[in-house]
């Protein structure tokens, strides 16, 4: 039986967070090697040192939106580091995750597949079911059977309760509790380039500096001041300009350039070792920004990823590109770069040849996007072309507030008409993202675009077909509950 017939939904089982921590601890003990900083392969096995491979370092930065870096119109922050990846390769300005919550998201890097094909449709933490099956073909483990050492640093949260080393990684550089993933030191990153220098490597990089706390706060960072009398709401959250919310800004922006400030070291050290010229080094991220209405919805704040691609090898500096793409065209395309086959489980494309410049026009025809579950269920599927979003909700619960819930702002904010955070959601939606970028006005009872309307449904619905989706033809339900949505601390959600 296949692994998603395995786990249907809401056989998952939440779990708080001292059960995560206790069950890492069995898994620490059960299973050492996957989690240590060498595994027994990653210390006996011979590279691959064939210079035609290029060395792959991929970042991601966790609850990042779309258009908050400078390189992507942002003044109000300097990230000259992640700027020079942009400026040093191409920039795609159309890019979006899966699903804008983190394992699903993050699932999807690594298998190249939807998360209803893999099964990741939690948060894996509290769903252990939902966790990502060992049996899966993932990026690592095909590159690292191809002779690359491959290693993980910092976040894991694909399959948190089982070992690193079964889904294809060779190494682990730092612990598995979240106060290692938040970790300034860069060390053990510089420590595995230089150990590699003469090795064909894939590094994955998983910076956590822009999530919330456990506490769903954010703290500034003392080398990186922002004052917050000199930030702005950014537009695209479609958020008021309050003060406390240009406070919650100026300490996610600090996290921001902490971040930008880690990735330069690493880059520095490519230019001292000579290793820039063969190494692709790819930068994203898992979902938008962690503020209501942005990170776990299908709206384009909480699916638009950045996504920059360097290596002067073979990509053109200074390029822009504003085909469709998705995270599931990742692996395909570190794939492509490698010289490797792409097996045929794969649902992504390749964007490659987009990069390099060898091509123009499009992969996708359109993009899909999906929800399932965050730490609440909210069911949803969507669609997305260059001109258009339809979005189909299967219940009315509510997105919520997530980590901002214990904030006064934030359940102030869901008072305003135009803030429907804690309010029932509609079955259907339809935007016109040339004229409505921000996805304010919905057209479903609009004739004027019942054609337009119908052929998304039909794009939706193909799709789900194709890719044995679950959720085809099932009906709207009516599941929301008030008292889901009333306010209370961060640590309540997990007892």
């Amino acid at each position: 039986m296949a692994h998603k017939d395995l786990i249907k939904e809401g056989q998952g089982t939440p779990m708080n967070r001292r059960d995560f921590l206790k069950s890492a601890a069995f898994a620490t003990c059960a299973f050492g090697l996957g989690f240590g900083t060498c595994t027994i392969t990653g210390c006996s096995k011979s590279w691959l040192k064939d210079p035609g491979k290029p060395n792959i370092i991929f970042i991601t930065a966790d609850d990042l939106g779309w258009k908050d870096l400078s390189c992507y119109g942002n003044l109000e922050i300097k990230t000259p580091n992640i700027d020079r990846i942009s400026n040093e390769g191409v920039r795609f300005t159309n890019a979006f995750v899966v699903s804008p919550s983190c394992s699903p998201s993050r699932a999807s890097f690594i298998t190249g597949q939807y998360p209803h094909t893999n099964g990741v449709t939690a948060l894996t933490h509290r769903y252990k079911f939902k966790a990502l099956s060992p049996l899966y073909t993932t990026l690592p483990k095909i590159l690292s059977d191809a002779g690359f050492n491959t290693a993980i640093e910092r976040k894991w949260h694909v399959s948190p309760y089982l070992p690193t080393s079964w889904y294809g990684y060779n190494e682990r550089l730092t612990g598995i509790l979240p106060k290692d993933w938040n970790s300034n030191d860069i060390t053990p990153t510089l420590d595995f380039i230089r150990k590699n220098r003469d090795n064909r490597f894939y590094l994955e990089i998983n910076y956590i500096q822009t999530h919330r706390d456990d506490y769903g706060e954010f703290h500034f960072d003392p080398d990186f001041p922002v004052d917050p009398e000199k930030v702005h709401v950014p537009d695209y959250w479609t958020l008021p300009n309050w003060p406390e919310i240009r406070l919650e800004v100026a300490k996610f922006y600090s996290q921001v350039m902490r971040m930008d400030a880690m990735i330069g070291e690493i880059l520095d050290e490519l230019d001292r070792l000579g290793l820039t010229e063969n190494t692709m080094v790819i930068f994203t991220s898992d979902n938008g920004p962690p503020f209501p209405g942005n990170k776990m919805i299908l709206y384009d704040r909480g699916t638009g990823a950045p996504l920059l691609v360097r290596w002067p090898k073979r990509i053109t500096s200074g390029q822009e590109v504003n085909a469709l793409i998705n995270s599931i065209d990742i692996m395909p395309t570190i794939l492509d770069a490698s010289g490797m086959k792409v097996p045929d489980s794969i649902q992504g494309k390749s964007f490659l040849s987009l990069a390099t410049g060898e091509r123009s026009g499009e992969i996708h025809e359109a993009i899909f996007t999906e929800m399932t579950y965050h730490v609440y269920y909210i069911p949803t599927r969507a669609v997305r072309t260059h001109k258009w979003k339809y979005i189909r909700n299967y219940s009315d619960i509510a997105v919520g507030l997530d980590q901002n819930s214990h904030m006064d702002w934030a359940n102030r904010l869901c008072e305003l008409p135009d803030q429907p955070w804690k309010k029932p959601r509609v079955p259907e939606e339809l935007y016109n993202l040339e004229q409505d970028p921000d996805e304010q006005i919905n057209l479903v009872k609009d004739s004027h675009y019942r054609g337009v309307l119908e052929s998304m449904r039909s794009l939706l619905d193909e799709h789900m077909q194709s890719t044995d989706d679950p959720f085809l033809g099932k009906e709207f339900t009516h599941d929301y509950d008030p008292e889901l949505y009333k306010r209370h601390t961060p640590d309540e959600r997990y007892k």
